[in-house]
């Protein structure tokens, strides 16, 4: 098992000034050699993506990102950013410059390799402990720490730390393969979602159920020759900024999606109190055209309400003969999937699958400085993490918004929608990883991935208009082996002539006559993900509560009339008692009057 060794390139401090927004404060080593403070052009906006917009809201988060490499241009560096921010009150060594309520800074984290989870909850404590000492000028702890991360080599198999597809899977059930094939056919597609660092853990969580993408697939994501530059950052100039408050100031629910950073939120009077002067600096480099609302995009799925189906599959007979291949069970074993292709060579396969690179980028957090790459030619595709509501306005930049917060998928291209639907076969699939996935763990989900696509891979290597090709979904199959990164494959693994690999069966791994159990799951699904099916649902939902509410209404109205026919008749009232005086004569001697009682 392969290591790690000096991970870490460089630390570098973030600090936010009330004046001229986000600025490097200190870095080490040193990037620019006698400018400690500076950074090269190609991570000017490197501080935009260590506090991330409406990272004000919050007193600490852990945030993913990628840049391109500045001693190999070729080759991306991965980036892992904490930031806290702390009261005026507990700063013991003060500066000019600190003039509001709060003190917020980001320590970065530029490695190598894409260590992010592993790394994360190691610098979350430097940065604790480091907040702790009260003296921000005392940066010694900071170079201790670059010493020991790199003096302690990582094993490569702790790269997927931190990186959950069990709460992926559990959140977004069948739509995780929905979103695994999605990013398979080299399409632009923005995640949006707050906070930013569930934002970035959930995009690469994704990532990571493509086999050994992110261990080692990832190093052209951040690479692309742009044919203009990006924006400058500003600097304002204006001192009544210092005066200006956002009293409006929202302060976003943290995140239930996924993500081993733990994000502690500002309370509304907290927030009441520090400037949003970040979101402003932002905003400045760009023009208002950005902010020009484009056509409505059509709901491409509301969220998932599918429950997976408790009826088991039959068995299909085998396609040959046992013994050249195992039987394909519909109702496959936790094991069983795994063990038909748990013995290939996932290097032997073409794995890394070649998709990251040639335009196509992943960036698990872009600030809004990065905006203009999403319009740039040399851009053919990419999947990328935004927090800030602008993006989602410049909708003509992408064709898929997938809202993490709400669950949902976004898309108007009306021919990528029939694309990515989901077959028979593939609704099998993803409930058979939806139901065991939540006691088998990331491995297992992972695993069950890399199989799907083995097949997937094999499958496509047969004539056009094979039956088997059509299991996978005829139109996805041909948008996904007309992309550069399958004609890629095709030449570095021979066509697919890798005898492991030929020895599988050209077929879905869940195919199999339909059954009383496939039509509940297809109707479940389409319930879930079509707009009629919605409207039914909540019809259908909102029909029971009235109907339920005037039954209950009448059983309780003939229970009481019943009650009351069959209620035996009052006792008679008693007679009345003749009426008795409680006021005693008079006493004769006015001396005895102390004495009367009142009966």
């Amino acid at each position: 098992m392969s290591a790690v060794g000096e991970p870490v390139l460089n630390i570098i401090v973030v600090g936010f000034h009330h004046k001229k927004g986000c600025q490097v404060e200190h870095c080490y080593p040193e990037v620019i050699p006698g400018h400690p403070n500076e950074l090269p052009a190609s991570w000017r906006h490197l501080p935009a993506l260590a506090l991330p917009d409406g990272s004000h809201n919050y007193h600490s988060d852990t945030i993913f990102f990628n840049l391109p490499g500045l001693t190999e241009p070729a080759h991306t560096v991965y980036g892992i950013s904490c930031f806290r921010q702390i009261p005026i009150e507990q700063v013991t060594q003060k500066t000019e410059d600190m003039t509001r309520s709060s003190v917020q800074k980001s320590v970065c984290v530029i490695c190598r390799a894409p260590l992010f989870g592993r790394l994360a909850v190691k610098m979350e404590l430097v940065v604790r402990a480091w907040f702790l000492q009260g003296d921000f000028s005392q940066t010694t702890l900071l170079e201790d720490a670059y010493k020991h991360l790199n003096s302690c080599p990582i094993q490569t198999d702790q790269i997927l730390e931190g990186l959950s597809v069990q709460r992926l899977v559990e959140n977004w059930r069948h739509k995780a393969l929905l979103l695994f094939k999605l990013l398979l056919i080299k399409r632009k597609v923005l995640i949006y979602g707050s906070p930013a660092g569930p934002l970035s853990t959930v995009l690469l969580t994704l990532v990571s159920l493509l086999p050994k993408c992110i261990e080692s697939g990832l190093s052209k994501a951040a690479n692309v020759v742009l044919s203009r530059p990006l924006s400058p950052i500003p600097i304002l100039i204006d001192n009544k900024i210092e005066d200006a408050i956002d009293d409006s100031c929202e302060i976003f629910p943290e995140s239930l999606l996924n993500g081993s950073s733990q994000v502690e939120e500002l309370t509304p009077k907290e927030s009441g109190n520090i400037l949003d002067e970040k979101d402003r600096v932002s905003r400045q480099s760009f023009d208002e055209a950005i902010l020009t609302d484009v056509t409505d995009r059509q709901e491409f799925s509301t969220r998932d309400k599918c429950h997976s189906i408790g009826e088991k599959y039959k068995v299909q007979k085998p396609v040959i003969d046992a013994q050249q291949s195992p039987t394909m069970a519909r109702d496959m074993s936790v094991d069983g999937l795994h063990s038909l292709t748990g013995q290939i060579d996932q290097e032997e396969c073409g794995f890394p699958f070649p998709l990251f690179e040639d335009g196509y980028l992943c960036l698990p957090y872009l600030s809004l400085q990065y905006l203009d790459i999403l319009s740039d030619p040399a851009v053919h595709g990419f999947v990328v993490g935004a927090s800030n509501v602008l993006f989602k306005q410049k909708r003509q930049l992408f064709d898929v918004l997938v809202e993490l917060n709400e669950m949902r998928i976004e898309t108007a291209d009306m021919l990528l929608r029939r694309q990515l639907a989901l077959g028979t076969e593939d609704l099998r699939f993803a409930d058979h990883v939806v139901r065991h996935g939540a006691t088998q763990g990331d491995a297992w989900i992972r695993d069950q991935f890399a199989s799907y696509l083995i097949y997937m891979l094999r499958t496509s290597i047969l004539p056009e208009g094979s039956r088997e090709i059509d299991m996978f979904n005829a139109q996805y199959m041909a948008a996904f082996k007309s992309t550069p990164g399958y004609e890629k494959w095709l030449k570095n693994t021979n066509n697919g002539d890798v005898e492991a690999f030929m020895n599988l069966i050209p077929m879905h791994p869940f195919s199999g006559q339909l059954s009383v159990a496939d039509m509940k799951l297809k109707l479940a699904h389409t319930m879930s993900t079509t707009e009629g099916g919605r409207k039914v649902t909540a019809a259908v939902a909102s029909t029971s509560r009235a109907v339920g509410g005037a039954l209950s209404q009448a059983r309780g109205a003939l229970s009481g009339w019943w009650s009351a026919l069959t209620a035996p008749p009052p006792p008679p009232p008693p007679p009345p008692s003749p009426p008795t005086s409680l006021t005693p004569d008079p006493p004769d001697d006015p001396t005895d009057a102390t004495d009367i009682t009142v009966v």
